[in-house]
């Protein structure tokens, strides 16, 4: 629900954006893509299981448990930054979809 003092915009106002295309190459986003991305997806869900007692253990099986703990963090957060310029153009599409959808309800 937004603030009392925002406002938001309505459909015309969505409809009048315009906005020129951005050129991204989709073969950046091929299997090897998917693979990583995938994979710290499925390694954050598995750690995600433990409880702070577990995941203490978890690392204590390893030869150099700090050592491993701080990779995997130092892996994590680079993937949270990556993924954050994703979030940027997701949220672009989005707001670029509204805008179409806005031009298209004012035709009905």
């Amino acid at each position: 629900m937004a603030d009392s003092g925002e406002q938001l915009a309505t459909p015309e106002q969505w409809a009048a954006m315009t906005f020129e295309p951005v050129t991204i190459d989709p073969g950046k986003f091929g299997p090897a893509w998917e693979q990583a991305r995938g994979s710290m997806a499925r390694t954050a869900i598995a750690l995600l299981r433990f409880d702070d007692r577990e995941l203490t253990g978890h690392f204590s099986e390893h030869e150099e448990p700090l050592l491993e703990a701080m990779d995997l963090h130092a892996g994590l957060q680079a993937e949270l930054d990556y993924l954050k310029t994703h979030m940027e153009a997701l949220e672009m599409a989005a707001t670029r979809v509204l805008c179409a959808a806005s031009r298209l309800s004012l035709r009905s």
